[in-house]
């Protein structure tokens, strides 16, 4: 399987997960524990992204790691 580094296609693929959910930006923040802020920047460059946040979002969207890293 290919995986993409691009933190711009990561961060897209982590927003298509939240609007799947029709979840907003604050909602998912609160619930993996983030600040608003730093979800935010997760959203706009997924470079900033730590391991533990990566495995929260994907338990909260009801996804694998996987997902965030396809191109």
């Amino acid at each position: 399987m290919n995986y993409t580094n691009d933190p711009k296609k990561i961060a897209a693929n982590i927003r298509a997960e939240r609007c799947r959910l029709k979840l907003k930006q604050e909602e998912v923040a609160a619930k993996v524990g983030l600040a608003r802020q730093t979800y935010l920047e997760y959203e706009k460059d997924a470079s900033k992204l730590r391991t533990e946040s990566i495995i929260k979002l994907a338990e909260l969207f009801g996804c694998s790691i996987d997902a965030f890293y396809l191109p």
